[in-house]
């Protein structure tokens, strides 16, 4: 494969119209909740897992720290293989890629449940890792095969990006319930579930195959996946080692050269990884920073959230899922919004979205704190937020695939995800320690404050940075360029050729 777009459609192998295999036509819509399903499971192993770490710690004999890994073991191998995954769907098929992931995650998922030690469980957390990262880019990629651009493609986006916020609130809730009879129950659920995905995949997904010719680059992929492992690594674990120890320094010097090493591969490899084309374009550019920034916000402030109400409010795991329930809905019903904004352009709608964000996190800041009431003070201004992260998401990965049919869809994809998931960890990393450093300075006075309310200044403190980060995003926005709709476009040439 060459630099030049012509290559890369040459390169196009053949695929079979969206026919589910051996099952004759069937509707797009039946296809793509074979694919909504998988991500709603992958998303709600994450939340589940996330209630059960007392349960698993005090069974496996996980140390304090040792603990964080069993979420960090997912998170690197599922952030640092999104684009290599993403890249590989255009050359393996989109279906056999889906069906590979959904198989290895669904083993990996059994495999966890049968830990009886804590590295046993932290390995089976890396394979799940690799088994999502195949799944979801895949996903995306198929999406574009089945739906034409336009309304109900951006719909289906729509819903399979609010798929996350339900199964993440639906984790919290059944992590409660789940944990409740045995931790094992937490991994034990993926298992029939994706076995039924499996199998219904054969059947229901259209036959795929090679969509873009040459290789995919072993260097360039080592060093980005490297790169960003030890970038997350540094940043997941930088407030434990210290932001200026020696070990801490070394691992971000580290990411750089590794960085570096992609980035000066991906100018001169024969097939980069990212093909030349999406880095030409600067729509993708920016609508993966922006993407970084909506991630950001998204996994940090619903880190904040599940911690407010369990640290400040004083609330149990399950009550604080019941609680949690309006905020995802929010979220759901900004997804189905987001294909009605979409029409005055990805562009608009996102910044919508992003500042719908800020005012939802601006409230709550300016209120928080454990004697607030509950509606006023914490659900009215985090399900506006909720609303601005469903419309922002769905504008978010229109932008970063919009245009990208055929041989590049499964890159766009991946790089979209893998954005996501990046800018996710390094925000949640950043404001966690911000909350904790104002936290800390404020029981370091004289007279201290009480613990619950030092610890909601300091969320406070985090949400104001979140708040500019939103607005930042908002302003980013302003560089995209999209041109009118192409109903609009197609009136506009008849009108002057009516006129000539």
């Amino acid at each position: 494969m060459t630099s030049d777009i012509s290559s890369e459609i040459q390169g196009a192998g053949p695929q079979d119209p969206p026919d589910a295999g051996r099952g004759g036509v069937r509707s797009p819509w039946a296809t793509f909740w074979v694919l909504a399903l998988i991500e709603f499971i992958t998303v709600l192993d994450t939340s589940i897992v996330n209630v059960a770490l007392p349960s698993i710690q005090h069974d496996l004999g996980f140390s304090a720290t040792g603990l964080a890994w069993v979420v960090d073991a997912f998170l690197l191998a599922y952030a640092g293989s999104l684009l290599l995954a993403g890249r590989a769907t255009d050359f393996v098929g989109r279906r056999r890629l889906f069906v590979t992931g959904v198989a290895v995650f669904t083993l990996a998922s059994l495999l966890c449940a049968a830990a009886t030690e804590d590295w046993h469980l932290v390995t089976g957390r890396v394979v799940q890792g690799l088994g999502a990262a195949m799944v979801v880019p895949a996903a995306l990629a198929l999406i574009t095969d089945i739906f034409p651009e336009g309304a109900e493609r951006n719909k289906a986006i729509g819903i399979f990006s609010g798929m996350g916020g339900f199964a993440a609130a639906a984790g919290v809730l059944f992590g409660g319930l789940l944990t409740a009879a045995a931790w094992q129950w937490a991994f034990l659920i993926n298992v029939p579930i994706g076995l039924g995905v499996f199998i219904a995949s054969f059947r229901m997904l259209p036959r795929t195959h090679q969509q873009a010719s040459g290789g995919i680059d072993v260097t360039g992929a080592l060093s980005l996946s490297l790169g960003l492992v030890v970038l997350i690594y540094a940043v997941i674990r930088g407030q434990v080692q210290g932001w200026g120890s020696a070990a801490t320094l070394a691992q971000f010097a580290a990411a750089v050269v590794l960085l570096g090493v992609f980035v000066v591969r991906q100018r001169t490899a024969e097939d980069p990884l990212i093909p030349r084309m999406l880095l030409a374009r600067r729509n993708i550019v920016v609508g993966n920073a922006a993407i970084a920034i909506v991630g950001a916000l998204m996994f940090a402030t619903f880190f904040v959230i599940t911690l407010y109400m369990q640290k400040v409010r004083g609330y149990g795991p399950l009550l604080t899922g019941l609680t949690y329930l309006p905020i995802p809905v929010a979220t759901f019903t900004g997804t189905q919004l987001a294909p009605r904004l979409l029409r005055f352009g990805p562009h608009n709608s996102m910044a919508i979205g992003l500042l719908l964000q800020a005012a939802g996190l601006a409230w709550w800041a300016a209120l928080i704190g454990g004697d607030a009431q509950l509606v006023t003070g914490f659900l009215a201004p985090t399900v506006v937020w909720g609303l601005g992260v469903g419309i922002a998401i769905v504008s978010a990965f229109v932008t970063c695939t919009m245009g990208l049919d055929g041989p590049i869809a499964g890159a766009a994809s991946g790089l979209a995800t893998m954005s996501q998931q990046v800018g996710g960890a390094v925000g949640l990393a950043l404001l966690a320690a911000l909350a904790e450093s104002h936290t800390h300075t404020l029981l370091g006075r004289s007279p201290a404050p009480a613990a619950e309310e030092a610890l909601a200044a300091g969320y406070g403190w985090a949400l104001w940075v979140a708040v500019g980060l939103a607005v930042a995003g908002v302003l980013l926005t302003r560089l995209l360029n999209f041109g009118p709709p192409p109903q609009q476009a197609d009136r506009g040439a008849a009108q002057e050729g009516a006129v000539a």
